[in-house]
């Protein structure tokens, strides 16, 4: 068991020195793992004699003056853990000959715990036979903190986006309330009083103003309806009462009527036993696919599945148009582009799983996909 030594050098004659050590592969060798904190070590299979070099030292603060561990003492720096694994991979790459890489907790007298990498090649002799394994060591202890630190920032990240999509569901929630509670009953009553009007007005009178009467009758239906599409747009009470296929149900047939398209909804009530977020998002991507549908995609007929395998909730949207080359979604000018944008981000921050199939001239698909980590429990 013995450690490589490092090259000294005087500081008062430096660059002399320098440059007569230059040219040493180990001198260059050990100042790139003291600058990398890389380290590498050597074991011998029938001896399970370990040589370390100086910066693997100073990985596991280890004084050289105590000399290399042997293979026992080595394994004492890992955490359980990564003990067993370290031992498993050793013993793989001996019997394959093959390099491996694992990733280790490690102990240090300090308490403290850092990270290594390891690379470990195995050495074969003529016969195959591996007597010899290499290992190169590298403290990433820097980088998991960073990808931890990645990590917490994305899910607040994502925490954040539901948090302002609630907002927003509860705004749209609030203002439909708002007109269908305030505006529909008034337009209504208004309906009741032109009506009453009309029959209480002289026939000579009626016979000059029943044409305006008319007009303004017609404009209190074309308001009412307005109104009555507006709320379905901002949030149908069909969802929040009955369920998000009567939901689609509605809203397809309302948006059949003012297109003109061929709609169809194919829907298996029993097999979506989805959270109310879920189904809201799962709506508001049928609203936007069919809205684009409206604007940009010239189709004829649109196809509607929402149907469960196993674990899993599907919802399909099929179209005969225009189609587009999904490469360029998100670049300037492309259409469609911000709404499947936004519909992808809402599917994947909600655990889904979003896809869309498209090409010129050939129609577009878009399937939205649920697992059973994110569906609700249903009642035994």
């Amino acid at each position: 068991m013995k450690a490589r030594s490092s090259p000294k050098v005087d500081a008062g004659n430096a660059p002399g020195l320098a440059e007569a050590a230059l040219p040493s592969a180990e001198f260059r060798l050990l100042a790139t793992q003291s600058l990398a904190r890389v380290g590498d070590w050597e074991l011998e299979r029938d001896t399970a004699q370990m040589t370390w070099s100086p910066e693997l030292f100073r990985l596991f603060e280890r004084p050289q003056s105590w000399g290399v561990p042997d293979i026992n003492e080595a394994l004492t720096y890992y955490t359980p853990e990564s003990l067993d694994r370290t031992r498993d991979i050793f013993w793989h790459a001996i019997d394959t000959g093959e390099r491996c890489t694992l990733e280790q907790e490690v102990l240090l007298r300090s308490g403290e715990v850092r990270h290594h990498a390891t690379v470990i090649e195995p050495v074969a002799d003529a016969n195959g036979r591996v007597y010899k394994l290499y290992g190169i060591v590298q403290d990433i202890t820097e980088r998991k903190r960073l990808e931890l630190e990645r990590i917490a920032h994305v899910a607040r990240l994502a925490e954040l986006s539901r948090h302002l999509v609630d907002i927003a569901e509860r705004e749209r929630r609030q203002l439909a309330c708002a007109l269908h509670d305030r505006a529909s009953p008034n337009l209504a009553a208004l309906q009741i009083t032109f009506s009453n009007l009309a029959g209480a007005l002289p026939p000579a009178v009626l016979a000059r103003v029943e044409p305006l009467l008319d007009d303004a009758a017609a404009l209190l239906a074309d308001t009412t309806a307005g109104i009555r599409e507006i709320c379905t747009n901002l949030r149908p009470a069909t969802l929040d009462y009955a369920g998000l296929v009567p939901a689609l149900r509605e809203y397809v047939a309302q948006f059949a009527r003012r297109t003109g398209l061929d709609v169809r909804l194919e829907a298996a009530p029993a097999a979506l036993p989805l959270a109310p977020d879920l189904q809201t998002l799962m709506f508001r991507v049928v609203q936007e696919a069919l809205t684009n549908c409206a604007k940009h995609a010239d189709a004829r007929r649109i196809r509607i599945g929402l149907a469960s395998s196993g674990t899993d909730v599907t919802l399909r949207i099929e179209d005969d148009g225009a189609g587009f080359d999904p490469s360029l979604l998100g670049e300037p000018g492309a259409a469609p582009g911000l709404g499947l944008i936004t519909m992808k981000e809402r599917t994947e921050i909600a655990g889904g799983r979003f896809v869309v199939r498209s090409h010129p001239g050939d129609g577009t698909e878009i399937e939205v996909r649920f697992g059973e980590p994110v569906l609700e429990e249903l009642p035994s």
